[in-house]
């Protein structure tokens, strides 16, 4: 616990090779490839040479995470204050304040919990645009000596003085490791790694100053406010580097200038060597990012200063403002405010309100309405941009651009986007909605491609599943997605808007997984759906692509036999087929770890075959795979001790004998969830499965042994 956080937090000093040697960022030995396990030890907070790390980081043997450094080896020793820099003390400093005793039953007795935010008009603004163009940082490798804060010339020689750090191999974000990121924008979305400057700027009378527990205290809430953003969401792999400069400057307090932020910032940008003018906060913010390695960063201005609102910020960046009074809220909230203001930063609007919001508008990197405005939202709820609450409601995490972080079952599906066919997935998000990734398979090395979130509107989804359809060319994808015990369809069209259409309530009383196919049942084909019943067997619906409107049957129980069906995977075989039939289908289900096969044939009835494993522990999927003269079945399915368990019937042999199970990818630990198609990539079967919060794509060769090919990270 760390302030009124469900954090687990430590802090360590970590010296790395690249540092010792003097290695330029980026060139250092690349770190060894991290396990689904290792990948959980995560750096939050960076102080130079000091970090604050998560739980399962605080151990002798911390390996280097996505965002810790590249060196190959890292060392941890025990924290002598005396050796640390000004900016490695605040930041001991404030994680020891937010452990103590005092501050956290301030936070768990904090005032005006939950509070609506009181202010009377919104806390955004419009910066002004770049007068000049970027600066080009020098001495980047070379921080200056320190200064004692308010000493002559005090930081002149150079605004940056942590140790230049890169991110490490393996960094998904897509920027180039130890190489500037473009010059805007600076804070597209909240994902991976972040610079921030804290500037507390002081002025040359005792009430325009800051005592060294309030300036202890300033780091503390900004540290608690962002921990918030980190262990709320742990998939964004969130770590903050900050530079904190202590800047006094000598112009008097003026609560009538026509401009009160000027008043102070251009002096305090000019003592730091910037162009004193808004312009040095474009240029601050820039080098913050060019010396950090960073893909993003942003600056906090904190000052005792007369200001025209109390807190406020840019949306987008690049920077916000707060008084340390925080206007009634109190100091003990500024970590919230903070949160609420770095929320703008990060794209998203405002909620309360007295901000003038509206429910529409296309907020943020996926574009998504202001769906939680207080003013028009039925029933808006608690939320940080809302309220004084460490909440989010369904549409927040969309708004600063969550992508990554999911629940559920994933589903996989080959389209017929591209010419070699990409993949096509969507995995229910973990916060609302779905988020919906492709891989581009006529690209060199066969990219996944950036997310985008669907549905928000929907709320959690609990599981789904998705088809392409023949309906038109190249064919929509078709979605069931069960919300507590209601089925939703959505769609996105195949045309050059590839637009996702509204969702629409389908049916209710579905539990477990379901699964849909497009049939060749009728002229155009029907869907065909299984999904689980709340009590016993499966429900059974199918639309008619031969009438219009689309209409779905009613839902009918079928294998009540089975009892309590967790999940159930559907295909149409090629059994049956002949004498003018279509072909059965095929299903198999997930029965109390048990997987039990049934079918149905041409007279309608479904039929329970054989169980044929135990020991699974989520959904299994199936496939008629291109393997044998008729296609041999092959299954997946997590494996209860672990890893994944495949096993294959074969359609040649009499009887239809089930191979005993192969268990692969046990370097994934427990599997929650798992999707698997054939590909025409050399007939690979291709899996994805979801572990916690993340993916893991993983592919089986078709020739020789037939060997797993082992699991590695895409989202």
């Amino acid at each position: 616990m760390a302030g009124d956080l469900p954090a687990n937090e430590q802090i360590v000093m970590i010296h790395t090779d690249a540092q010792a040697s003097g290695a330029p960022a980026g060139e250092a030995d690349p770190a060894e490839p991290l396990t689904a396990a290792q990948e959980g030890t995560r750096i939050l907070h960076r102080y130079g040479r000091l970090n604050i790390v998560n739980a399962a980081g605080a151990t002798a043997s911390l390996r280097p995470n996505a965002r810790a450094t590249s060196a190959a080896e890292t060392h941890i020793t025990v924290i002598d204050p005396a050796e640390l820099n000004r900016i490695e003390r605040l930041g001991l400093a404030a994680f020891q304040l937010r452990n103590s005793a005092d501050y956290v039953r301030a936070k768990q007795d904090r005032i005006r919990a939950d509070e609506a935010w009181d202010m009377d008009r919104s806390c955004t603004d419009v910066p002004p645009p770049r007068s000049s163009p970027r600066r080009a940082p020098d001495a980047v490798n070379s921080p200056p000596a320190e200064r004692s804060p308010g000493s002559p010339g005090a930081g002149t020689a150079r605004p940056l003085t942590a140790t230049p750090t890169a991110t490490a191999v393996g960094d998904r974000t897509g920027e180039p490791v130890g190489h500037a990121a473009p010059a805007m924008p600076t804070s597209g979305f909240m994902e991976g790694s972040i610079a921030i400057g804290l500037v507390i700027v002081e002025g040359p009378t005792g009430d325009l100053q800051f005592t060294a527990a309030e300036r202890t205290k300033v780091v503390a809430e900004v540290q608690n406010g962002l921990s918030w953003y980190a262990t709320t969401n742990p998939a964004a792999d969130l770590t903050f580097s900050y530079d904190i400069r202590i800047v006094r400057i000598s112009t008097p307090a003026n609560p009538a200038a026509a401009d009160l932020e000027a008043l102070w910032r251009d002096s305090a940008m000019g003592q730091l060597g910037y162009t004193p003018n808004f312009d040095g906060v474009y240029e601050f913010v820039d080098d913050l990012r060019e010396f950090h390695g960073t893909r993003w960063s942003y600056c906090a201005f904190i000052t005792k200063y007369p200001l025209s609102y109390f807190a406020y910020s840019s949306v987008g960046g690049p920077r916000l403002v707060l008084s340390y009074d925080n206007d009634g809220w109190g100091p003990d909230n500024l970590d919230r405010v903070f949160a609420h203001e770095t929320g703008h930063i990060f794209g998203c609007p405002d909620e309360y309100a007295a901000s003038g919001c509206g429910c529409g508008g296309a907020w943020g990197r996926f574009g998504t309405p202001n769906g939680n405005c207080d003013s028009c939202a039925p029933g808006s709820m608690t939320c940080l941009m809302r309220s004084n609450s460490f909440e989010m409601c369904r549409y927040t995490p969309s708004h600063i651009g969550w992508g990554r972080g999911v629940a559920g079952n994933p589903v996989l599906v080959q389209g017929d986007f591209g010419q070699a066919g990409n993949f096509e997935l969507v995995v229910p998000s973990a916060f609302a909605g779905m988020t919906h990734l492709w891989r581009d398979n006529d690209a060199p090395g066969l990219p996944w491609r950036e997310p985008a979130q669907i549905a928000q509107a929907i709320g959690r989804i609990d599981a789904l599943t998705m088809i392409q359809s023949r309906l038109a060319a190249p064919g929509a994808l078709e979605v069931i997605a069960r919300t507590g015990s209601s089925l939703v369809f959505l769609w996105r069209d195949s045309g050059s808007s590839l637009r996702w259409h509204e969702p629409t309530q389908l049916a209710n009383g579905a539990a477990g997984t379901p699964s849909l196919i497009h049939s060749r049942f009728g002229r155009l084909g029907t869907f065909e759906l299984l999904v689980p019943a709340p009590d016993v067997g499966l429900l059974y619906l199918s639309r008619d692509n031969d009438v219009a409107g689309y209409p779905w049957s009613r839902p009918v129980l079928v294998a009540a036999n089975l009892g309590r069906v967790d999940s159930v995977s559907l295909i149409q075989s090629n059994f049956g087929a002949g004498n003018l039939g279509a072909g059965n289908l095929e299903a198999v289900a997930s029965v109390g770890g048990r997987l039990v096969h049934l079918y149905r044939a041409d007279d309608g009835l479904w039929r329970t075959s054989v169980v044929f494993a135990e020991g699974t522990a989520g959904n299994p999927v199936l496939v008629q795979s291109q393997f044998g003269r008729i296609g041999n079945f092959e299954v997946v399915a997590p494996s209860a001790a672990g890893g994944l368990v495949h096993l294959w019937r074969d359609n040649d042999a009499s009887g239809f004998p089930w191979s005993a199970p192969r268990v692969f990818a046990t370097e994934l630990g427990h599997v929650d969830t798992v999707t698997m198609i054939q590909s025409s990539f050399d007939r690979h079967l291709e899996v994805v499965a979801r572990v916690g919060d993340r993916l893991y794509a993983m592919a089986r060769t078709s020739s020789g042994t037939f060997d797993w090919l082992p699991p590695s990270r895409i989202f």
